[in-house]
């Protein structure tokens, strides 16, 4: 049997004036939006700030702060569920 394979497209989007292009299903096209512009929306918080960093700076700097934000979640969870688990 042959699995059905969603079709790729091309999906162009711009992070912090630089442009990249992504192959990726119709389903995932939104995901990807929403990702593309909240790793935009840090590099120019991270790069408006310090004007001076260069284009790798800004980018490794907002790879910090997005994984800063995924762990403090990650925490959040764990913690929501042991609340959960202790009212069992």
């Amino acid at each position: 049997m042959h699995e059905l394979q969603q079709e790729k497209q091309k999906l162009n989007v711009e992070l912090y004036g630089q442009k990249y292009t992504f192959r990726t299903s119709l389903e995932e096209r939104q995901k990807l939006l929403a990702i593309a512009a909240h790793v935009d929306a840090m590099m120019h918080k991270v790069g408006d700030h310090q004007p001076k960093l260069d284009y790798r700076d800004v980018a490794v700097l907002a790879a910090m702060n997005i994984a800063e934000e995924y762990y403090q979640l990650q925490q959040d969870y764990q913690a929501l569920i042991d609340m959960i688990d202790e009212e069992k």
